[in-house]
């Protein structure tokens, strides 16, 4: 299974996005283990995320990837790279080496390097020396330290410079020609097998038969191919059996043959989505609780041994106990003869009795002044003749007793042991489920605003700040589209998608919540607010002659109408997408009872958003709907809660119960 790009795949992978990628800025950082996100503002005004994993990638993402905590270190990334604008990129020769270079204002220069490669890092250079890096490595040629100057990794030189010569012997590293265009000249095994076969030559064939003739006409042929796969690339994911074989920037025939080919329109979507399936395939829980688990399945194996050897005991005891009972006078009478024959004559006496034939006494330790008495089949009695019959028999019944009460106070605990393992166990489950659903869900375009669908299905669309208010306006809004705002000032700028139809009036109350409740009204704790809309074509975003608009506002011409008294609450939910992803949804409460396996309504209120998020996860947890609270991106929920808020009802639902309303 391919698990990382190859340098072709790099550099058909810049050669696909330099456009998009150059000239866009820097508008966010996230630091999610050593893999760097860098949510770029692109110069078409769109917003794309774009996604470095040292060590299997460089691509752009549909998912939202995102740390569960932020950290100092993403801090320091976001203070580096912030609003930088990205004046270059470009590839080490023909190596996995990224370079990203960046404008960060008053003539300031950083680069940002991605090593695609085994323990490779992406770090941040300044003056040639390393600012931030995803992680310290010392190896032999070089160190990635903080501070310290940045080494590329060794890089041969391009295949076109080398001589045919040391061609041929780099080839004769390999054990076979195949093996030698891999390991000795740095091709992709899927390209070596591609100008194996297109030549007809057997990938077995031992170096040391290749001429330098076939050594130059081999390098031709690999040449050809990148530059075919460049001028003309063929994006797929190969899979075989079901299972993810490989993702290429053309279709390798080697690899072809017999399995299934999924083509794409760009090589960067087969990356995107190769990456986001094998990270569902492969996510694991987190090692500690890994860890936590194996330790608690070792301490209930030990105890599980331990209660098995004390019950064994236990029933060996019982026994020998019903076997005393059964003749406690007899034995009584018998020990105390013992025990003078010992105090008169001594244990030689009592050695010779015990030597008769037909004798009960099976053995003597003088040392311990103890002998063992043969209870007929049942057991062997050992009796101490310091002590009476009776105390004796008091220890075996208290022996008796004290293996019962620890044999129960282990049982206990060994319940405990594996409630608290069933626990991780489902935590676990909930994790990886939870993170299968975050990496697998594609987030749709209109995400990043404020949005609902209304009861008619017309998509709804409103700014997070100004610059998005303005954003909306001149590039998602047509004519017939319908502009809403909270008749306030500072106000979310509302959109509703009309596609040329008529919006019946409840949809436009519906929409009206969003423009009601994303205002200032809300954070002044007012119960109700007037909305007004009018159609795009009565907006403009330029001010009359001699005017000045701050920014995020417009100016409105014409009637406007009026929904009076718009209530402040807001439902904030979980929704279920194509039966197994989930998304944060807001809107009036019947909508979002609609569609949502939990929701909260909230109202103006004294607690931020933030802690009010986190409220509604753990009520989701509470209510057993711990895989659909691990998959809401808490950052996600917080910036879709208005302000300070107070939570005035919550509901949850059974997965399965939404899953059939949906199909129903």
């Amino acid at each position: 299974m391919k698990r990382s790009m190859s340098w072709v795949d790099i550099k058909v992978w810049i050669s696909e996005q330099r456009e998009a990628v150059v000239g866009s800025y820097v508008d966010n950082v996230y630091l999610v283990g050593e893999t760097v996100v860098l949510r770029l503002r692109c110069r078409d005004g769109s917003y794309r995320e774009l996604v470095l994993e040292p060590s299997k990638r460089i691509s752009f993402t549909k998912r939202k990837i995102r740390p569960q905590q932020p950290t100092q270190a993403q801090t320091l990334w976001r203070s580096l790279l912030r609003n930088c604008r990205v004046s270059e990129i470009r590839q080490l020769g023909e190596e996995r080496v990224v370079f990203v270079e960046l404008s960060c204002g008053a003539s300031q220069q950083r680069t940002l390097v991605a090593e695609i490669l085994p323990r490779g890092v992406v770090a941040v250079i300044s003056n040639e020396k390393i600012v931030a890096s995803t992680a310290t490595r010392v190896m032999k040629d070089r160190a990635i330290t903080r501070g310290s100057k940045y080494t590329p990794p060794p890089a041969r030189p391009p295949l076109s410079e080398i001589p045919v010569e040391k061609l041929l012997e780099l080839l004769a590293t390999g054990k076979d020609v195949v093996r030698g265009l891999i390991r000795g000249w740095g091709v992709p095994p899927e390209v070596a097998e591609t100008v194996l076969h297109e030549m007809g030559m057997d990938p077995r064939t031992p170096p040391e038969s290749i001429d330098a003739g076939t050594a130059d006409q081999l390098r031709k042929r690999v040449l050809d191919l990148v530059d075919r796969i460049l001028r003309s690339p063929e994006p797929c994911i190969v899979y075989r059996g079901g299972e993810l074989e490989g993702f290429y920037p053309f279709v390798p025939p080697t690899r072809a043959d017999g399995a299934e080919v999924r083509r794409f329109d760009s090589f960067d979507e087969a990356v995107d989505e190769y990456f986001a399936a094998l990270a569902t395939r492969s996510a694991e829980a987190p090692p500690e609780i890994a860890r936590e688990i194996e330790r608690l399945r070792r301490a209930a194996a030990r105890i599980e041994e331990s209660i098995e050897r004390r019950r064994a005991r236990l029933e060996q005891l019982r026994k020998l106990l019903e076997a005393v009972e059964s003749r406690y006078l007899e034995l009584e009478r018998g020990h105390e003869a013992v025990r003078k024959v010992v105090r008169s004559r001594g244990w030689e006496a009592l050695e010779r009795v015990a030597a008769r034939e037909g004798s009960p006494i099976t053995r003597i330790d003088p040392k311990r002044g103890v002998y063992v008495l043969r209870l007929g089949d049942a057991a062997e009695l050992e009796l101490d003749v310091r002590k009476s019959f009776i105390e004796i028999y008091s220890e075996l019944r208290r022996e008796v007793s004290e293996l019962e009460r620890d044999i129960e106070r282990s049982r206990r605990e060994l319940e405990r042991i594996k409630s608290e393992i069933s626990r991780l166990e489902n935590e676990a489950r909930e994790y990886v489920e939870s993170r299968i659903a975050r990496l697998a869900r594609k987030v749709e375009w209109f995400e990043r605003f404020h949005w609902t669908v209304t009861s008619s299905g017309f998509l709804v669309l409103g700014g997070r700040d100004a610059s998005q208010n303005i954003s909306l306006l001149r590039r998602y809004a047509e004519p017939h589209d319908i502009v809403m705002h909270a008749d306030v000032r500072g106000a979310s700028a509302v959109v509703i998608k009309t596609g040329g139809r008529d919006v019946p009036e409840s949809d436009l109350r519906e929409a009206a919540t969003l423009a009601a409740c994303y205002s200032k009204a809300w954070k002044a704790g007012r119960r109700c607010v007037d909305v007004f809309w009018v159609k795009r074509e009565q907006v403009s975003l330029s001010a009359p002659p001699g005017e000045y608009l701050p920014k995020g506002s417009f100016m409105v011409y014409g009637r406007k109408n009026y929904i009076r008294c718009v209530e402040l609450q807001l439902g904030v939910g979980v929704e279920l997408v194509d039966r197994e992803f989930y998304r944060v949804f807001v809107g009036p409460e019947h909508l979002v009872a609609k569609r949502c396996v939990a929701y909260a309504v909230l109202e103006p209120g004294s607690r931020d958003p933030s802690s009010v998020a986190k409220e509604i996860v753990e009520r989701m947890s509470r209510a057993g709907l711990g895989v659909v609270a691990k998959s809401v991106d808490l950052s996600e929920l917080s910036l879709r809660i208005p302000g300070r808020s107070r939570i005035v009802k919550f509901v949850a639902r059974e997965v399965d119960e939404v899953r059939n309303r949906a199909e129903g």
